[in-house]
């Protein structure tokens, strides 16, 4: 059941924005790239099922509550035990958020989710999204019904697995958390961490998704203040 991390790269008001989801996979068709059928099964590219961007895929929940001024720019999407299991996809320019209703709140502005738990040794996934418009934040940061409708739609839908079927093979991407092994960066004594080094070590730190709860007031991610970016 082989591990992959997909990226998804945006740009708002000229800031790097990055989110990275993990996913286990089930049987992936012979000769076929699992990392190519991950972004199609997000929502990325059109397959015998969806349209690119569908209502219920996670990009196209998400592209329905960004604001216009929300730029997609790649996926890219890997095997993390295999050299040759990668697929990067650029999305054609003018791809954007489709919330034309409102102007957006900074890039430090974002929708906030968090999974739910199913190991005391693994954290909790997080994920912040930026393209917040104004249209849905009330008084005092919190979400208008909208925000949260909307919001709590893509937070389904990431905590929901992913299929594709191809050749009559279905293969499904399970949400999860990976533990990763702590480690002293060379020449340094801080401490780091990084995937493990076999996938046996890390499929023996993998934690399960089953859902993603959407936070009902508007957070801050400071590592997208203007300048700064991601």
């Amino acid at each position: 059941m082989p591990l992959y991390e997909i990226t998804l790269e945006q740009v708002y008001f000229g800031q790097q924005c990055i989110n990275r989801w993990n996913y286990q996979a089930t049987s992936v068709p012979a000769g076929s790239s699992g990392a190519f059928l991950a972004v199609v099964a997000m929502g990325a590219i059109a397959d015998d099922d969806s349209a690119p961007f569908a209502v219920d895929t996670i990009l196209g929940l998400l592209q329905g509550i960004q604001v216009a001024t929300v730029g997609f720019v790649q996926m890219v999407a890997k095997n993390l035990y295999s050299n040759t299991d990668f697929f990067t996809y650029a999305f054609p320019p003018g791809t954007v958020g489709a919330n034309t209703a409102a102007d957006g709140l900074s890039p430090a502005s974002a929708w906030g989710f968090t999974s739910d738990r199913t190991r005391s040794d693994i954290r909790r996934a997080q994920k912040r999204f930026v393209g917040l418009g104004e249209n849905y934040v009330g008084p005092g940061g919190n979400l208008t019904e909208g925000g949260l409708v909307g919001g709590q739609n893509l937070g389904d839908a990431m905590g929901n697995p992913n299929s594709v079927t191809i050749d009559a093979v279905t293969t499904i991407f399970n949400p999860v958390v990976l533990g990763r092994e702590k480690y002293h960066p060379p020449g340094k004594d801080t401490w780091a961490y990084k995937y493990y080094g076999t996938e046996a070590l890390q499929l023996e730190h993998v934690a399960a998704i089953n859902s993603f709860d959407l936070k009902p007031t508007v957070r801050t991610q400071t590592s997208r203040q203007y300048g700064r970016g991601s």
